[in-house]
């Protein structure tokens, strides 16, 4: 959904408490626990944020706060969602002249113990968001190492005519929003980023 002006709390609920039914606007529901489809562009990121057990409950909390989110560049409605299969949330951004605000459901949750500690869910795009496809937030504590990693895995594609119109400025937004995702983790857990190092997602 796209506005001239930051829509109200009260348009902004309203907006999901209309789509909260609506099936997803993509066909391979789940496939970031998997498989990655083909036809959709693919984006794998992951830093590491330090090591041991206190770092990755630290992490695991930032993520049932949707602390991922960095605020000075979206804006998550509403941050006080529970994270469980079915949540529906929406993502708020402002470009330019326009707000876009983008709906996502909850798709499935990650929590295990062993054989490495992993926490994390998956949100996939419902009818009105600009692009379509499901993106995998999660913490992993590598037995092997000790160390605590925070990851995303998506895939997406253009699904709203401006979308596919300022696609290079997307990528850029998408590339940008995986940084300082990366970034307000480590601060989460009070690391600084001389002690961590970014790298594609660890096996």
């Amino acid at each position: 959904m796209f506005t001239i002006h930051s829509p109200s709390r009260q348009r902004i609920n309203e907006y999901l408490k209309a789509v909260r039914h609506e099936p997803y606007s993509y066909v391979p529901v789940g496939a970031t626990q998997g498989t990655l489809p083909r036809g959709f562009t693919v984006d794998r990121y992951a830093v590491q944020l330090g090591s041991g057990q206190k770092t990755f409950r630290r992490a695991r909390r930032a993520v049932e706060l949707w602390k991922m989110f960095p605020e000075d560049f979206s804006r998550l409605c509403w941050p006080d969602a529970p994270i469980q299969q079915g949540t529906v949330v929406a993502v708020l951004f402002h470009t330019g002249p326009l707000w876009s605000l983008n709906p996502c459901r909850i798709v499935y949750i990650l929590d295990q113990s062993s054989p490495t500690a992993t926490y994390g869910f998956a949100y996939g795009t419902l009818p009105g968001h600009v692009e379509c496809g499901e993106e995998q937030f999660k913490v992993t504590w590598c037995s092997a190492d000790d160390s605590v990693w925070y990851e995303i895995v998506c895939f997406s594609r253009p699904q709203h005519p401006l979308a596919y119109l300022g696609y290079p400025y997307v990528r850029h937004q998408q590339r940008r929003f995986r940084e300082l995702s990366g970034q307000v983790m480590l601060n989460a857990v009070s690391l600084s980023t001389d002690k961590v190092r970014a790298a594609d997602c660890p096996s």
